[in-house]
C-alpha cells in the first residue's frame, strides 16, 4: 500500500499539487505551438515564444524550461519591448504572449493590418475583440482557450483541427 502511494506521488505529481495560472498558461502556450503550422516551419531551427516579461508569468515558466522541444526542435524564449512594431515581432516571433495588463497598450499601437506569421495570445475576450488571435481566459478556477476565427483565417499560419477541437470560438 505504501509503495503504491509513493509511486503515485513520484510519477503523478500533477495530481498532487495545484498549478498556478501562470503554469497552466505556459503549458497551454507550449501545447498550442505543437498544433500550429507556421510558414517555413521545416526551415526553422527553433520555435520562438516572445514575452514582454520573462521574470514573471508564463514567460518565466517557459524560460525555466528551455529544454522543451516541439517537432524535435528546441524552443526559444525571447523578451521583447513594448516599442517593437507588429512587423518586427512577426519576423522574430512565432507566438507572442501579451498579459492582460498590457493588452490595451499593445493592441492600440498595432494599427498595421498586414497578414502575420505570428500568433498573438492574450488573456481576455477584449483582446480577441481588438484583433488578437487567441486568448487564455480564466473562467472561475479554469483557464479556457478561445480562438478568434475571423483573425485566424487572415494570417499566414495554419491552426490544426486538433487544436480547434479543444477551443471555444470568438465570435460564437
Amino acid at each position: 500500500m505504501y509503495l503504491f502511494i509513493f509511486c503515485s506521488f513520484a510519477f503523478f505529481p500533477t495530481f498532487c499539487f495545484a498549478k498556478s495560472p501562470e503554469e497552466i498558461r505556459s503549458a497551454f502556450l507550449y501545447q498550442m505551438a505543437k498544433f500550429i503550422d507556421f510558414p517555413e516551419q521545416k526551415n526553422k531551427k527553433t520555435t520562438r515564444f516572445c514575452f514582454y516579461d520573462i521574470t514573471n508569468g508564463p514567460g518565466a515558466v517557459l524560460y525555466s524550461n528551455r529544454t522543451l522541444k516541439i517537432r524535435l526542435k528546441p524552443i526559444e524564449i525571447i523578451e521583447v519591448k513594448k516599442s517593437e512594431s507588429l512587423r518586427e515581432l512577426s519576423q522574430r516571433c512565432d507566438i507572442t504572449y501579451i498579459d492582460e495588463t498590457l493588452e490595451d497598450d499593445i493592441l492600440s499601437a498595432w494599427t498595421d493590418t498586414m497578414a502575420l506569421s505570428m500568433v498573438t495570445v492574450g488573456e481576455s475576450i477584449e483582446f480577441l475583440e481588438g484583433g488578437g488571435i487567441a486568448s487564455l481566459v480564466q473562467e472561475g478556477s479554469k483557464i479556457r482557450l478561445y480562438i478568434n476565427k475571423q483573425e485566424v483565417t487572415q494570417h499566414n499560419f495554419k491552426v490544426l483541427s486538433r487544436l480547434l477541437a479543444v477551443s471555444k470560438f470568438y465570435p460564437n
